[in-house]
């Protein structure tokens, strides 16, 4: 496990970093990956298990079968919970180089597992932006839950289906703003109720 976990650093520091921000090497990646990871528990608890109840709930008044809807639902919202850190795929530039157009930008932002895997490849063009963290902030959480909302409308033709993909996205990649303190919320309550929940 060790030697495999070495291989993959030295892969990742020597091939992919080529086309990432500095701070992009593989230990910063595997810290973030622990520290969102971890509070996923926290917020499946608190919030994700009672709207998976008034979902199922809904299903029944409207007698539709929501399980794949959920199935699928409950894995945009784990995969929204690591988005936002794919912001460090995108270089920041002083003012003196030519920042990435926009939906390039959101190409990444949107269908990350392609991107990704040119990088992997080595065939990824560097993007480059002034934002510091292009995808933490509110806005980008926003522009998610729309994609999210038109896939649903792709996917299905039940609203209530329709309407619980963006929700699942959104809440997921909201809560990681949260832990990266871009969005705050009172710190007694995270202190109790996220931290606490640890020990």
């Amino acid at each position: 496990m060790r030697r495999t976990r070495r291989k993959l650093g030295d892969y990742w520091d020597e091939v992919v970093l080529g086309v990432l921000h500095p701070y992009g090497n593989f230990k910063k990646f595997e810290e973030e990956v622990k520290e969102h990871f971890g509070f996923i528990g926290f917020m499946f608890k608190r919030i994700i298990l009672p709207l998976l109840i008034l979902y199922l709930i809904l299903g029944l008044i409207f007698n539709l079968n929501v399980f794949g809807s959920i199935f699928i639902s409950l894995l945009i919202f784990v995969y929204s919970n690591f988005l936002p850190d794919l912001d460090f795929l995108i270089r920041k530039i002083d003012g003196k180089g030519r920042e990435s157009l926009w939906y390039e930008k959101y190409f990444l932002l949107f269908f990350a597992p392609i991107f990704l895997y040119y990088v992997v490849i080595g065939k990824a063009s560097p993007l480059f932006s002034s934002e510091e963290r292009s995808f933490h902030s509110l806005k980008a959480a926003v522009i998610w839950g729309l994609f999210l909302l038109v896939v649903g409308n792709i996917f299905w033709d039940e609203t209530l289906k329709v309407i619980m993909l963006p929700i699942f996205g959104t809440v997921g990649f909201v809560f990681h703003l949260i832990v990266d303190k871009v969005i705050f919320v009172e710190k007694q309550i995270l202190k109790k109720k996220i931290f606490g929940s640890f020990k």
